[in-house]
């Protein structure tokens, strides 16, 4: 299972710092790294970074189809990236005393621990990482960054296509969430109208006839914690299935109860056949079920990211101005 974390946040210039101009080189597919068990393929990895400019050496890993012995705590181990971190931490901070444990956190560290950890370190350590975990890949990412030291415009433009793509993206997703949440109240509304008093019961006939499992179930699936929507995470042909059962479910069970029929039963069993019509007309079509649809990044990093791109724009017009 592949999973999107962070992608773009602002569109970039050849001006931007190197920390900006290295996503250049993150530009396959979205994933996310179990440090321990990943079966993602490295076409299916997406370099994320956190909101310090950091870089996912987890991601690196396994671009770099996970190498024995190369996973960023054996570089971490190593004399080489010590010294490099001693002097990455006295050059940025100017501070001449005594390295230590938690000077190295400032740099590189795991935003956990157990199934799922991911570990992040300054670009500078990134890149000696990155040709630790294979030459190639460092080759790769030293490329980059010349290009970048020599204003190289192409690469501003490729950056910039990226970024379209990603803000066109962002935009469709959140429109289909805010539809999908509508015409789920929409399909709450005709069940309550019918005769449903247990909203959990008709829900989860709805859910497990799409998914083909419970949610609980589904969250497990998806590695999503307990609690979590789901539909939060989704992306745009997960959201429009949910929107399309929503839809039909609403207008079903409206026919129904101005022919008389109602009850929660009933309600319960339409929700879950269309679910598992929509269901079987994704699977002849060939399509990917939806509970094995990617899971992205929370809705919300996406709004975020459309909003910090109207700011931009808006500055950019000040300036014009």
């Amino acid at each position: 299972m592949t999973r999107l974390k962070k992608t773009y946040e602002k569109p970039l210039t050849i001006d931007a710092s190197f920390d900006e101009a290295l996503q250049k080189f993150v530009q396959t597919d979205p994933g996310e790294i179990d440090d321990s068990d990943d079966d993602r393929s490295p076409e299916d990895v997406r370099v994320s970074e956190d909101d310090g400019g950091n870089i996912c050496l987890s991601d690196l890993f396994a671009l770099a189809d996970k190498p024995k012995n190369r996973k960023p705590n054996d570089w971490a181990r190593g004399a080489r990236a010590k010294r490099l971190m001693e002097a990455l931490f006295k050059k940025t901070t100017g501070d001449s005393r005594r390295f230590s444990k938690d000077d190295v956190k400032t740099m590189y560290y795991s935003d956990g621990t157990g199934r799922g950890t991911r570990v992040y370190a300054h670009p500078v350590l990134a890149l000696d990482y990155a040709e630790f975990v294979k030459p190639e890949l460092g080759v790769a990412v030293r490329e980059t960054f010349l290009r970048y030291k020599a204003k190289d415009v192409t690469l501003a433009l490729e950056i910039l296509d990226g970024l379209t793509a990603q803000e066109e993206y962002d935009t469709l997703r959140v429109e289909l969430r805010n539809l999908v949440k509508e015409h789920n109240k929409l399909s709450a509304e005709a069940a309550k109208d019918i005769g449903v008093t247990n909203f959990e019961a008709y829900n989860g006939s709805g859910l497990h006839g799409l998914y083909g499992m419970t949610k609980a179930e589904l969250l497990d699936h998806k590695e999503l914690p307990e609690g979590e929507n789901h539909l939060n995470f989704a992306g745009h042909e997960e959201l429009a299935a949910n929107y399309f059962k929503a839809t039909q479910a609403a207008a079903k069970l409206k026919r129904d109860a101005a022919a008389g029929v109602k009850g929660q039963a009933h309600a319960n069993k339409v929700h879950n056949e269309i679910g598992r019509g929509v269901r079987r007309q994704i699977e002849s079509w060939g399509g990917t079920m939806p509970e094995d649809e990617p899971v992205l990044d929370h809705v919300k990093e996406a709004e975020k990211r459309l909003k910090a791109a109207e700011k931009d724009k808006a500055k950019k017009i000040g300036k014009k101005g």
